[in-house]
């Protein structure tokens, strides 16, 4: 992956390393209708999320500007299955490239290999496949330099001392795993006072992750803050400190943003949110797919910015940008 800055307003952004004129997404500009016949397919982990929604938005402007054909396709349910039985009818109506968001790094190989080898440009989106020959491009953001964003801002918040829980989903995960080793090395190096414990697992339900924070909260005094690696980890880490009585002194930094941590955020019971930017990913996918269809070439891994979103600049038009959105 290429490498990244930070500026002072907590965004951090990586280059593609292409040249000559570029467009927003980091690839040289594609004129309008560019894309004019060619069919594209999203497919999300699952739908009804705020990020895979944004991607959509995303992608869709884009693809509208090119003048090519594009719908998402996907199933409610996070599953292998689910998702490999959507893929497979998908590709039954032979589009020219497929973005998709996998479900699983090792069991997407086999029905997306069959995808390729129909024929079909294969654009990952937040998650790469074990086996690399399969997609194109991977389009997704440095999880590592997200948890170092993360530790940056809780560090300050927390005054550089203390006990920091984190919560995350379920072992096993390796955007988690970045996620929480970026952290815990940032935190090292430069809060070398606080103490981070290892993850606890609250299998992506915002209840038991109230349930670990307030007993963790009340097992032990030193706690100053929370490190919460998913949506619902950080909505309910909200939750926990406020049972708690510790609003104020315990903090939050989480992963990802929904409406209700935007709200949190805005009532400054959390602290910030490690912002994504899916609805560039959506752009650059569809540039991606555009300029590989059209005979040229795009980086193999190619990696989006983040914004650390704080109660100082929630209400900003740059994190406007980043803040996932359900409908376009």
């Amino acid at each position: 992956m290429s490498s990244g800055s930070s500026d002072s307003s907590g965004a951090s952004s990586g280059s593609s390393g292409a040249s000559s004129a570029q467009s927003s997404s980091g690839l040289p500009s594609l004129a309008d209708g560019a894309g004019n016949g060619k069919k594209i397919v999203y497919i999300p982990g699952l739908t009804g999320v705020a990020f895979y929604s944004s991607v959509s938005c995303g992608a869709d402007a884009e693809a509208k500007r090119l003048g090519a054909s594009f719908e998402t396709q996907g199933d409610p349910t996070f599953a292998v299955d689910k998702q490999t039985a959507v893929l497979n009818a998908v590709v039954a109506t032979k589009p020219d490239a497929i973005m998709i968001s996998i479900t699983d790094p090792k069991a997407m190989i086999a029905p997306l290999l069959k995808a390729k080898n129909a024929g079909i440009k294969i654009i990952g989106i937040d998650g790469d496949l074990d086996d690399k020959s399969v997609m194109s491009t991977n389009i997704q953001s440095d999880n590592l330099k997200g948890g170092a964003l993360a530790a940056d801002r809780l560090g300050e918040v927390i005054g550089g001392k203390g006990t920091v829980i984190t919560v995350d989903n379920q072992a096993g995960s390796h955007i988690s795993d970045d996620r929480f080793n970026g952290f815990k090395d940032e935190m090292t190096k430069k809060y070398p006072n606080v103490k981070v414990l290892d993850r606890q697992f609250s299998g992506n339900s915002a209840d038991k992750a109230a349930s670990i924070v307030k007993a963790s909260i009340a097992n032990d005094s030193t706690v100053t803050g929370v490190y919460t690696l998913e949506t619902l980890n950080t909505q309910g880490a909200a939750t926990g400190v406020q049972q708690s009585g510790k609003s104020g002194q315990v903090h939050i930094v989480g992963y990802d943003t929904s409406d209700p941590i935007i709200a949190a955020i805005k009532a400054k019971q959390v602290d910030g949110t490690v912002a994504q930017f899916p609805l560039g990913e959506g752009t650059l996918g569809v540039d991606s797919a555009i300029t590989l269809l059209n005979g040229g070439s795009v980086p193999r891994d190619q990696e989006t910015p983040f914004l650390m979103v704080t109660p100082d600049n929630v209400d900003s038009a740059e994190a406007q940008k980043y803040i996932y959105k359900v409908d376009c």
